[in-house]
């Protein structure tokens, strides 16, 4: 007999469909797992390529809707994506791995935020896979252990089937990702949340570039994922201060969107005009960064919740005049124990 489904497991079988959907798997002979990477590597007689998810580290988001066992629980869960490409024509296995993996980033990358499901909403963030993570799944997972992988973590998962009344945001972090990115201590009572931001430098060679953002805190640190106590002294003093990278002197819009248990994501009105003022958005220099202050939401300050920060800029596309919308990476600010 089939066990029961878990709101769990419906999490990660939603993202694998989303996975499968994007690759039109059936139609390139792609095979979407859910396991380990070593029991999903491929015998010399498979016909088809595998992309594994293997699902990890389930841990608090740090934003909860309450307390007691009846209400819904919402949790990190990371993600860890393993390509298995087969020699075909004059393409290697190898490069069928990089292919495959490619396309799961892209997919991730251009739709951050999942369909919400009956149970939960989820939220994606891509996050560098460390060497203390990854050697010791290296160690045990065997003949999968050579592959190539990704880690987009942060999906956010929910606490029981039929829980909420409607969907919920996920506790996710904001994106982040590449070389450049370390480590950096909690500025101020543990605020700052991970991943780290990376050293990014935006090409501007492309009409539709996207500027890339980053708070800068007191103690001259950058970050992307900020969480407070509703109430705390810290959400009190903060004042967010905004670091913009992309073409100097560009405008752009700063914009936030906050959730609301009725609505869902909503534009926060009153955006705040600014201008890039940096090629690089390196943490090494947040000292010497020129930063636009921003006001939060007044409903998360008093109410608690979720908001994600966006830089926008529009720009008319030149192949037919149509006016368009790009936008950075989020900026997520957590604010737990409220209403």
């Amino acid at each position: 007999m089939a066990l029961p489904r878990s709101s769990l497991s419906q999490v990660c079988r939603a993202i694998a469909d989303f996975v499968s959907v994007g690759l039109d798997a059936s139609a390139n002979s792609i095979q979407i797992m859910i396991g380990s990477p070593a029991s999903a590597a491929p015998a010399t007689t498979d016909t088809s390529h595998r992309v594994n998810l293997f699902f990890y580290r389930v841990e608090p988001a740090g934003f909860f809707t309450g307390d007691t066992p009846g209400d819904p629980w919402w949790v990190r869960l990371h993600c860890l994506v393993t390509g298995f490409g087969l020699d075909e024509d004059k393409v290697s296995a190898g490069e069928n791995d990089l292919r495959l993996l490619g396309e799961v980033m892209r997919l991730f990358h251009e739709t951050p935020v999942q369909s919400a499901l009956t149970v939960v909403g989820a939220r994606g963030a891509f996050r560098p896979w460390g060497a203390a993570e990854r050697n010791p799944m290296w160690r045990t997972q065997g003949a999968g252990g050579t592959r190539l992988r990704g880690a987009p973590g942060g999906a956010g998962g929910g606490g029981r089937p039929g829980g909420p009344p409607r969907d919920a945001p996920g506790g996710g972090g904001g994106g982040g990702g590449g070389a450049g990115a370390r480590a950096r201590p909690p500025p101020f009572a543990g605020a700052a949340a991970a991943p780290p931001v990376p050293r990014t430098t935006v090409d501007t060679s492309s009409p539709d570039w996207a500027p890339v953002i980053s708070f800068v805190l007191d103690d001259e640190t950058c970050a992307q994922s900020l969480l407070f106590a509703h109430g705390s002294q810290e959400l009190a003093d903060f004042t967010p201060h905004v670091w913009v990278a992309g073409e100097p002197d560009a405008p752009v819009t700063l914009a936030w969107q906050r959730w609301t248990s009725t609505i869902g994501w909503e534009d926060v009105p009153d955006p705040t005009a600014a201008t890039a003022t940096d090629l690089t958005l390196d943490p090494e220099a947040a000292v010497d960064a020129q930063t636009v202050e921003v006001t939060l939401p007044a409903e998360l300050v008093s109410g608690g919740g979720q908001a994600v920060l966006y830089a926008q800029r529009s720009l008319v596309r030149g192949s037919d005049g149509v006016t368009v919308t790009v936008r950075s990476n989020p900026l997520l600010v957590t604010v737990h124990g409220g209403a």
